[in-house]
């Protein structure tokens, strides 16, 4: 998935000294729809791992099932186990890529060794994604109480992992499938989790 954004050095000078210190590993069990996944993460960047695990554990648990039925036909055809490696930003100013079988990282083909399972693995630009915005409010002719502003960044922020990380699993999933269909789910379904944000049942549940 792409957008445009602005390659900073300082940027990139933070993406080199992560990949200096290291990389730490964060093993998120998503439940019964989604496959496991191993979160990597560059050392000392916890925050990006503990964003995407309570996207997937919470955020996506909170969403009704007709909303979470859009992606239903890709869940299904995942591997049980996807590696998401995560970083604040790509220097392609991508928000995130799928690793088609054969690319993937030493890690991703370690666990399929050991495992015997089908592993698949994507990226996520994290600190990119916060910044993204597909859909402005008016488009859903929405906009929050002020005291509600802070909850529903919150909430779009993890949407918006949400929508990234599961447009690169339908990649995964159905190589055969054009970008443009791919990224129409994802906004379709991004749209729908801001259509629940503003009903009662969700607005009230949702804290932070």
């Amino acid at each position: 998935m792409r957008r445009h954004l602005s390659i900073h050095p300082h940027g990139l000078l933070r993406e080199l000294i992560h990949r200096i210190r290291g990389r730490e590993q964060m093993l998120v069990r998503a439940g019964e729809e989604l496959p496991l996944v191993v979160i990597s993460y560059p050392r000392g960047s916890l925050a990006l791992a503990e964003a995407l695990q309570s996207a997937i554990c919470r955020t996506y648990k909170l969403l009704s099932p007709e909303t979470r039925q859009q992606y239903t036909p890709v869940v299904s055809r995942l591997p049980a186990l996807v590696v998401a490696v995560l970083r604040a930003r790509n220097a392609c100013t991508c928000l995130g890529h799928h690793h088609p079988p054969g690319t993937e990282g030493r890690m991703a083909r370690r666990l399929a060794s050991d495992t015997g399972l089908r592993v698949g693995e994507i990226d996520l630009a994290v600190e990119a994604i916060r910044k993204w915005e597909p859909l402005p409010l008016a488009a859903l002719a929405a906009e929050p109480a002020t005291g509600d502003r802070r909850e529903l960044d919150e909430f779009r922020f993890h949407v918006a992992l949400l929508a990234v990380f599961l447009h690169e699993l339908e990649h995964l999933a159905f190589p055969e499938h054009e970008e443009r269909q791919v990224r129409r789910r994802s906004t379709e379904f991004y749209a729908a989790c801001l259509r629940e944000f503003f009903s009662e049942q969700l607005g009230v549940n949702y804290g932070i």
